[in-house]
Formats: structure tokens, sequence, C-alpha cells
């Protein structure tokens, strides 16, 4: 079953033969490495520790109760690092072309703590509770007033091993009250710039959603946005307006984080960090017993403010993630990534994926510089299908894009037949 995200709906359509691809693509798309995780001192497994690649968190795997594990590595990614952690001890990292297909055995030293600094693990009552108090706290930690963010958004097209497209964009987001909707906001476009299509597009594909997205208007439905730079902020925003009523993840319920008899929600609890004087707790949570780590919360002790989320779907066709930055009191975004199905042939399955990420600046509060319709991206508009001036100046000088430089693996993949800035001038206007 392949579920599509359209807006605020999810469609679900069967095909057979998409289930047979997806099954192989998820065969295909990894390398599996597997060991154990054992105490340096007395070779005890260490339980349900929790393994991550260091630069791509989301890649991310659990230990059994006998310190066992499997982790699946996407081959573009032999040459990084994995992360490997545990409450109580030092977090160990490794090098992945070090380590063999099976039989590793990983030894994590335990780590001496002063008596201020011993972690007592939370309940599953008390991470219940806890996870009650920062959804009921939402409307406080979030914004309550138009404030502007400036940011950097970049998104990364894969096919298996390949990268296959390329879109970075510079942009100024208005934002509104949290309490509000996401309708007021506005983002504008300051520069944009984009590689050539080495994906295999079947045209048939648009066709169809857009279909689809007629029947929900017809339906009365709520469409959401399909301008894919406003989606991923406003999806990712998952605290605001309606979204914090109503039965969707953040919904002031809770009903997804708690769950029902018949539908039972696991949790457990991942570990805490100090960050200045404030405790962060994360907290995995999962539909299956234990949770592997993937959908987890990151709770501050002293506000219950929500500082980190990330929602996976079993499957892993679709993933969403924030990261959040206190400023006087208040949360705001610093960074965003959505990972999403690629719907652009009939060859659909987690080989083909849309990752889009946002990373802001510190916001503005005071003397607002308000941005005006006209100048503020169209909902619905089909921003990889326009073309704009290419400004190679302002690149050049743009400072945010220096702190996230394009991983090399990235750049390899895409000037197998021409460099970057030569597709960025073929795909902008004349």
């Amino acid at each position: 079953m392949i579920f599509i995200l359209l807006g605020d709906e999810f469609l679900c359509f069967t095909i057979f033969l998409f289930c047979v691809q997806v099954a192989l693509a998820q065969n295909q798309q990894t390398n599996n490495i597997s060991g154990v995780v054992t105490d340096k001192e007395d070779s005890s497994p260490v339980q349900f520790a929790y393994l991550y690649l260091k630069n791509y968190p989301d890649f991310s795997g659990l230990a059994d109760e006998r310190g066992e594990f499997k982790f699946y590595i996407p081959s573009q990614f032999v040459d990084e690092i994995v992360v490997i952690s545990s409450i109580g001890y030092q977090k160990l990292e490794v090098p992945i072309s070090s380590l063999s297909k099976t039989g590793n055995t990983l030894k994590l030293q335990r780590q001496l703590l002063s008596l201020n600094e011993v972690t007592v693990m939370p309940e599953d009552h008390s991470m219940e509770e806890m996870i009650s108090q920062a959804i009921d706290n939402i409307p406080k930690n979030y914004p309550d007033k138009r404030h502007q963010l400036r940011g950097f958004y970049r998104k990364v097209s894969t096919n298996y091993e390949e990268f296959t497209k390329l879109v970075e964009a510079a942009v100024v987001v208005e934002d509104v009250s949290y309490k509000k909707d996401g309708l007021a906001l506005r983002i504008k476009l300051e520069s944009l710039r984009q590689s050539n299509e080495l994906g295999e597009v079947d045209f048939s594909m648009s066709i169809l959603k857009q279909r689809i997205r007629e029947q929900i208007k017809a339906s009365g439905s709520t469409l959401g946005p399909s301008n894919q730079i406003i989606k991923t902020y406003q999806h990712n925003n998952g605290f605001r307006g309606d979204a914090y009523h109503s039965k969707t993840w953040f919904g002031k319920d809770g009903d997804r984080f708690m769950g029902i008899p018949e539908l039972p929600t696991y949790r457990r609890f991942m570990g805490e960090e100090i960050v200045g004087n404030d405790t962060i707790y994360q907290i995995a949570f999962s539909g299956q017993d234990p949770p592997n780590g993937s959908s987890y919360l990151k709770i501050n002790s002293r506000n219950h403010a929500i500082v980190e989320y990330q929602i996976t779907f079993q499957t892993g066709e679709y993933q969403t993630f924030a990261k959040f930055r206190e400023v006087d009191g208040f949360y705001y975004p610093e960074m965003i990534r959505n990972r999403e199905l690629r719907l652009i042939n009939r060859d659909v399955g987690t080989h083909q994926m849309d990752i889009s990420t946002f990373w802001f600046d510190v916001p503005v509060t005071e003397d607002l510089k308000k941005i005006r319709v006209k100048d503020a991206l169209d909902r619905d508009e089909e921003v990889e299908s326009n073309e704009y001036e290419l400004d190679s100046s302002f690149w050049k000088t743009y400072d945010i894009i220096k702190k996230y430089p394009l991983d090399s693996a990235i750049i390899r993949s895409l000037e197998k037949n021409k460099s970057l800035e030569q597709q960025f001038k073929r795909n902008a206007k004349d």
C-alpha cells in the first residue's frame, strides 16, 4: 500500500506492482551491518543502545535486549561515521569503513558521573505526563506575534544510490502567532537556483496528482499548499492553529502519543542532555515495542517545551523533523527537514525520495518590513517548473549557505555531465 501526501490529506491506493518495487528498492538501496554492543569493562550486552549516522542522524537503529543490532546504511554513506550512545556510557564514534557486514563488537566505555549528574530514568507513566504537559504548554512556548525568519532552503532528490535533482533557495519567512493557522504565512523568494533533472519523469503522474487534488477540493476538504517550499515549512510546524486543536500528532488531546487500547503507543526513554542550565529529555515512541528511536520528542524539563521532534512512518515513506531555538522565552524553528516519496514516475518506492531542508537565522520580531502579497510565493505555485533569474554574485556572498555546504557525494552524483554552475545557468531565466 502506498501513501501519497497531498496537502493535509493522505490518499491511499493499492497497486500490486508498486508494492513489489518498494520491497525490491528497500533491499537494494542499503548495506546491512550487524553485531553487538557491549560494556567495555565486563563484556556484558548494552541493551537498547542507539546507533545513528553522525552527519545524517535520521538514519538510525536500536540494539535489542541482548545488545544485538542490524543497521541499514545507504550505500552512498559508506564514508560516514556511526555514533553509538546509551545512558550511562560515553558516545562511541566508528567509521563505517572499519566495520564488517557481520560480527562487529562495539564496546562502550562507562561514563563516570558526579552525584548531581546521575540520570534518573523516568517510568512510563512519568514520560506520559511529560508529553502531556508539553502538549498543554504549546500555546505558551511558541510565537504569539508576527515575526520574520531569514532562511536557506535545499531540496535533494534521490534514486537508489544516486542524487537526481537539487533545488536551493534563499527566502524570508513571515509568520504570525502560532495560535493561528498557517494561511497567513508569507514567504518571499530572494533567489533560487536548480540543477538539471536527472530522474525519469512521467508527466502522467503530474496529471494524476492534479486530478486527486481536484477531487479533494470538490469534496470540500482543505487542500494544503502544492508549493514545495511553503509545504515544507507549514507541515513541519504541527503546533499551530487548527493543527493543535484537531486530531493531529500535536492535537491537544495527545492521542497519537498516548495511544488507545486497540492501538497502543509504546514509549522509551532514550537519554538526556544538559544544555546550559536546562535538562533535555529524549523520548522515543512507536506502535512497536520497543521503539527503534526513529520517532521521538526532545522536551525541556524547565518549561516542557518540545525543542526537537522527529516522526517517521514505519515503512520509511515519510519523515518529518523540526528543531527549535529559544529566543526571549519563545521557540522558533532553527531547522526543518521533510523526507517523502518522490512521485515523478510509476517506479514509486523509498529509493526515490525528496529530502527538503530549511535552516534559519535568529528571528526578527521588531520593526518588521512586512512582505507584500504580490512579493510572496503563491501557495499553488509549482516553483521548480518556473525559471528565475540567476544571481551568481548573491550566492557567492550568501552567508547562511556557507554554514551548510553541499555534501561531496551529492556534488559528484549531480556533476557527471555538467558542473552545477552550468546547470544553474541552464535552468535560469535568460
